[in-house]
């Protein structure tokens, strides 16, 4: 396995961003906030290369419900900080982190990935495997299905 992750973007809305993430063989789909031009806290990132750190966190801390006391920041993202993959199922959730889960769906009437927490547990599992891990985030393209 190389040190790659993808995240693949297939819909962006006012109400949600969604993607597909990739470790090696796990996929899991993601909610981030919408596009908002990359602002603080309301706007997903923009798309490109990052490099993940581990390091602790309060809001891994409190969206997992304890579980875990530390967890992933993309790191070298223009004009943002602390932003964190952690478990959450709507924008709402979210301070322009990103969040997986086992599937897709809606909550609230907005768009969602479902059963966050353990997304999150496969997640965290797949990424121990190494500490200097990659961030590649894309958007689905008709040449690139």
């Amino acid at each position: 396995m190389n040190n790659v992750i993808t995240l693949e973007r297939f819909s962006y809305a006012e109400d949600g961003t969604l993607g597909v993430l990739t470790v090696g063989d796990l996929e899991l789909f993601t909610v981030e906030p919408p596009w908002l031009a990359n602002k603080q806290r309301v706007s997903c990132i923009p798309e490109g290369i990052y490099d993940l750190e581990m390091r602790f966190s309060p809001v891994v801390n409190r969206s997992s419900g304890g579980k875990y006391q530390r967890g992933w920041e993309v790191k070298n993202v223009p004009d943002r900080t602390y932003i964190m993959l952690h478990p959450g199922n709507t924008m709402d959730d979210l301070a322009g982190c990103i969040a997986p889960g086992l599937s897709v769906g809606r909550l609230k009437g907005k768009p969602a990935v479902l059963s966050s927490r353990d997304a999150f547990d496969k997640l965290m599992d797949a990424l121990s495997r190494r500490s200097d891990w990659q961030l590649h985030i894309y958007q689905r393209t008709a040449t690139n299905p």
